[in-house]
């Protein structure tokens, strides 16, 4: 964290603003400090150059995955508390652990996601992010947030899971990035700040996928831009077989065990699908290329492969809509110039865009 970020970050239960404590600087970064909030006197850990805002009810898994901070370091909440108990859902707390494990393992950047980012956003264009303060609502290891402040924006990550130490390493040179543990319900900022904030593939994660919108939404200015990426729905048989193996997949405690199921079902995939429809590509049948399934994939890294595989098959909680469910989260909210724009990549899935 860069100390001139300080004045963008807010106590996530009083929006109060920071006291910080330094206890290991790194050239220009802090790495490991406390912040305490002026109002309620809640103490936040900095952790590997990640400030973690985290209400209440989800700060037990800071201490979870970071014992030895704590062992160095005494963080008490506003009662005085230094030890903070789980009290969120199992779906939630499955969500943080599967995401957390994913994005440290498959946490590669590439140089294809910028093609990737501009496909997923459209109909923005690189022009539009120049100059602005966005929030990038769930930003996992970091591709899409780079290639935003790539494209001159100063860009704000958060992310409820550990997904935040990928996405730090993957930005820490950027001078123009904060990366932020926090809750989408409960964004540790000021109301109204930002100039835009987008969402991708985050939000039918959630147990309330409106609600996060909706969280989401509070932080842009009026005139702001307000972009979300969701699932459309899916009917083909891939998906079928994908819910059919959720019943046991996402029950797994044992992430290395899933990993190498995910690594087999991908090698699968890799053999009786890409191999073929590229070889049916190349020699210029392309209608019967066309007609495999999974074709999207097929000019991946066999780990990302591997990578979507696992993001199929962890996390919980999953949510698909249609066009007129989706149009309805921005005509609700009364957003100007809505759009909708169906993309057919691998599967179903829609854009959405407004203007507060």
């Amino acid at each position: 964290m860069r100390k001139r970020f300080l004045e963008l970050v807010n106590c996530p239960v009083d929006t109060g603003g920071f006291i910080l404590e330094e206890f290991e600087l790194d050239e220009n970064h802090i790495i490991s400090g406390k912040l305490t909030c002026k109002k309620c006197g809640r103490e936040f850990p900095i952790i590997n150059g990640v400030p973690r805002l985290l209400p209440d009810k989800l700060f037990y898994y800071t201490h979870v995955y970071h014992k030895e901070f704590f062992q160095n370091y005494e963080i008490k909440d506003g009662q005085g508390s230094a030890t903070r108990k789980k009290t969120v859902s199992n779906a939630t707390a499955r969500t943080l652990k599967s995401f957390s494990y994913q994005w440290r393992k498959f946490g590669k950047m590439f140089d294809f996601w910028k093609e990737n980012f501009i496909d997923y956003t459209k109909p923005l264009n690189e022009d539009f992010f120049k100059g602005k303060l966005g929030l990038d609502g769930g930003c996992g290891f970091g591709r899409h947030i780079y290639w935003a402040s790539e494209f001159g924006s100063t860009m704000i990550g958060l992310d409820l899971s550990e997904a935040v130490e990928s996405a730090y390493k993957n930005t820490k040179h950027k001078e123009n990035v904060l990366i932020v543990q926090g809750d989408i319900y409960n964004p540790p900022f000021e109301k109204d700040s930002f100039d835009f904030f987008y969402s991708i593939g985050v939000l039918h994660h959630l147990p309330d996928p409106e609600g996060g919108f909706d969280s989401l939404l509070r932080f842009i200015k009026k005139g702001g831009t307000a972009f979300a990426w969701v699932y459309g729905e899916r009917p083909g048989w891939s998906d079928k077989f994908s819910t059919f193996l959720r019943r046991f997949t996402t029950k797994m405690k044992n992430m290395y065990l899933l990993h190498f199921i995910c690594w087999l079902i991908a090698l699968f995939v890799r053999v009786k699908i890409h191999w073929p429809y590229k070889f049916f590509r190349a020699i210029g049948l392309k209608k019967i290329a066309e007609k495999f399934p999974l074709r999207f994939h097929a000019d991946f890294p066999f780990y990302v492969v591997v990578a979507d595989t696992f993001d199929r098959l962890s996390v919980p909680l999953v949510k698909y809509y249609s066009e007129e469910e989706f149009r309805e989260w921005f005509t609700r909210n009364k957003l100007k110039d809505i759009k909708i724009l169906k993309r057919l990549q691998n599967n179903y899935s829609y854009r959405g865009l407004g203007i507060k």
